[in-house]
């Protein structure tokens, strides 16, 4: 399956859009819009018929040095900088199949570009759920220690592992 990323913008329909969470499907429906002027971008992946098929959101953000694991905290300052990955959600139809995955690294590479442009050192992600943190453990997030919902990847990590260059 063929997959486009694009900026949410007001001629997608959000409507039928069903991930399986709820809260999830609520966002994109009711707050993504509002989110994007308090300077979230959020971004829809659609398939060959311009269906959307998942979303993601984005959104600059700072980890405190205190919390992060020793590998990512050493020699930095006392705020890191970073990407939140704020939300991300597959249509309900296509789990099991890979795609979340696929859909994994078109964030990333939007992450990824989006740092290039901003700066930062990291990616964040705040699980929604336990079944959600072991998804991205098994990409490669690391958990925070005293957070076990918020995981985190090198930047860096990230460039390597889509073939990319960094910074």
């Amino acid at each position: 399956m063929k997959l486009l990323v694009a900026a949410l913008d007001q001629s997608h329909d959000l409507t039928q859009f069903r991930s399986g969470n709820a809260e999830l499907d609520e966002w994109l429906r009711d707050h993504s819009g509002q989110a994007t002027g308090h300077g979230t971008r959020t971004y829809v992946v659609l398939d060959e018929a311009s269906t959307i098929v998942g979303y993601f959101a984005i959104v600059p953000h700072l980890i405190a040095r205190a919390e992060a694991p020793m590998k990512l905290a050493r020699g930095a300052p006392r705020e890191i900088p970073a990407i939140l990955l704020a939300k991300l959600a597959l249509a309900e139809g296509l789990h099991g199949q890979g795609l979340g995955a696929s859909l994994l690294v078109l964030a990333l590479g939007v992450v990824l570009d989006a740092a290039r442009r901003a700066g930062g050192k990291i990616v964040v992600v705040d699980a929604i759920d336990e079944r959600a943190a072991a998804f991205y453990e098994h990409h490669d997030f690391q958990k925070l220690p005293d957070r076990p919902d918020r995981l985190v990847m090198k930047l860096s990590t990230v460039a390597r592992a889509l073939g990319a260059d960094w910074p």
